[in-house]
């Protein structure tokens, strides 16, 4: 995923509550949504539902941003390279 710089963890943390918010509303009006009207749906209905499915992706997009902005997760770049517990191999030689 691209980085997205945001630099204030309040921000970052708003970020992550609008994420949530999104993606639980979106998720909840979609099967409320299929179960009000599940034998009479039109191809307005079938828009509607892909516009909700699309803002819960959007929510989990905003949620990911802000996991990696405030660090819970690392990208393979920024990982270090040495052994767990720091220590180096010793140097060949006399």
């Amino acid at each position: 995923m691209f980085r997205v710089p945001i630099h204030s963890r309040v921000g970052n943390a708003g970020l992550a509550v609008l994420g949530v918010v999104y993606f639980v509303a979106a998720t909840a009006t979609l099967i409320y949504y299929i179960a009000t009207s599940w034998g009479a749906m039109g191809l307005i209905d079938y828009a509607l539902q892909l516009a909700l499915v699309a803002s819960a992706i959007g929510g989990l997009f905003f949620l990911a941003i802000a996991a990696q902005n405030l660090g819970f997760t690392r990208s393979r770049a920024e990982r270090p390279r040495s052994s767990p517990d720091h220590r180096t191999a010793p140097a060949a030689g006399s």
